[in-house]
């Protein structure tokens, strides 16, 4: 014979096999409310329908203050929660932790079960988020060429930094074909070596029109990307996967252009500001100098220094006096003495003789003594005045 259960024993029995299955401890389940009552603590009870079966519910208040919408009889919704057992009646019921309305609601499931799942990934992380450049002077679009989106990321362009270059990818932006478009045309972007950032933008849109952007594999690809992004989806109150894994998440892409280009007039204006602090910083360095020269040649050992200058030129001004004074001198004593004996070496000179009335005989152009001619020689007598050629006729000698 079996076991004999309390009914307690029973019901918690069946509650802890319901609590340890897996695909119960998270669901999601779609029906119409019934029988919806709040209490006083905030705890909500209500039935969940469709055409054929009921369900029990429970929302505690913890939960149900993170509504955005009251809960009313008929409406269709969407729940997130549990499914366990309430052993005092022994009825199995959902507990809730969240709650949508219909139709949009499976949208927002999926969307919370990827921001989610990717969040745990790390793909959010703000460590990880990349800084803008501060002038980029050529960024990417990423959006539809032909949209209201582009035109007013140029137009924004054009007013703030006009020598901005701007790449356009054009893609889908919408609808299932608009993923690989969107996808292929980020990688685009990223191969360019020269881009700076780049924008993944689309004008304003239904929930439906702008469901491509909660795309897993747009997000993971926008997250793979090295350059900063910028998204600029729909309009300020719209929220994308692709917002929590961008770099920057812009209102519109209006907004997105602001803040990608610097304002060039305000530009002007900060260098203007720079330019006049770094010429007085620059004028007030020479001053301190300038200042700090001047104390110094007032400063005792300065002086000093510079006395010990005055004192060496005045010694080297001296020997330099001195020094010219003995070359003077030397100069003086060899130049008579050049004299003196230029004064010799004339007196001492054949040529002074020829003065006198002597002659000098010369044969073959050689100086030669008279006792070395003899008849027929040719001989040249040379005298102060002048030169005579002659033929030796005749040779006696000369008595003393």
């Amino acid at each position: 014979m079996a076991d004999i259960l309390s009914v307690t024993s029973l019901n918690l029995y069946v509650k802890s096999i319901l609590d340890s299955n897996s695909s119960l401890n998270s669901i999601a389940v779609e029906g119409e409310l019934s029988n919806f009552k709040k209490y006083p603590s905030g705890h909500c009870y209500f039935t969940l329908k469709d055409s054929n079966s009921s369900i029990k519910g429970v929302m505690f208040s913890s939960y149900v203050r993170g509504l955005n919408f009251m809960p009313e009889n008929g409406m269709k919704v969407i729940v997130k929660g549990k499914v366990s057992l309430y052993e005092r009646d022994g009825a199995y019921q959902i507990y809730v932790t969240n709650m949508f309305l219909g139709g949009a609601g499976a949208y927002q499931i999926a969307f919370e079960k990827l921001k989610e799942k990717l969040e745990k990934e790390g793909l959010f992380r703000q460590d990880l988020k990349k800084s803008l450049p501060a002038i980029p002077f050529k960024i990417g679009v990423a959006t539809s060429a032909k949209g209201a989106a582009i035109h007013d990321i140029i137009s924004v362009a054009q007013r703030r930094f006009p020598c901005v270059e701007i790449v356009v990818a054009p893609c889908m932006v919408q609808g299932k074909e608009a993923e690989p478009t969107i996808i292929n045309a980020i990688k685009q972007l990223e191969s360019i070596d020269d881009i700076e950032l780049i924008i993944i933008a689309r004008g304003g849109g239904s929930k439906e029109d702008l469901w491509v952007f909660n795309s897993e594999s747009i997000a993971r690809t926008a997250f793979a990307c090295k350059k900063p992004t910028i998204s600029a989806i729909g309009h300020e109150v719209d929220y994308s996967i692709l917002d929590f894994v961008c770099d920057i998440r812009a209102a519109t892409p209006t907004a997105a252009a602001e803040l990608a280009l610097p304002d060039i007039y305000s530009l002007k204006m900060q260098i203007g500001i720079q330019e006049r602090s770094i010429v007085k910083n620059i004028n007030s360095i020479i001053d301190n100098c300038k200042n700090r020269l001047l104390l110094t040649e007032k400063s005792e050992g300065f002086m000093s220094v510079k006395n010990g200058i005055i004192l060496s030129n005045n010694k080297l001004k001296m020997l330099e006096n001195s020094l010219s004074s003995i070359i003077e001198n030397k100069i003086e004593i060899l130049t008579q003495s050049v004299v003196s004996r230029s004064e010799i070496l004339e007196n001492q000179s054949p040529l002074n003789n020829l003065k006198k009335g002597y002659a000098l005989i010369y044969k073959d152009n050689l100086l030669v003594k008279d006792s070395n001619l003899t008849v027929g020689d040719m001989a040249k007598i040379v005298t102060f005045n002048q030169e005579v050629e002659c033929e030796v006729k005749k040779v006696r000698p000369r008595e003393v």
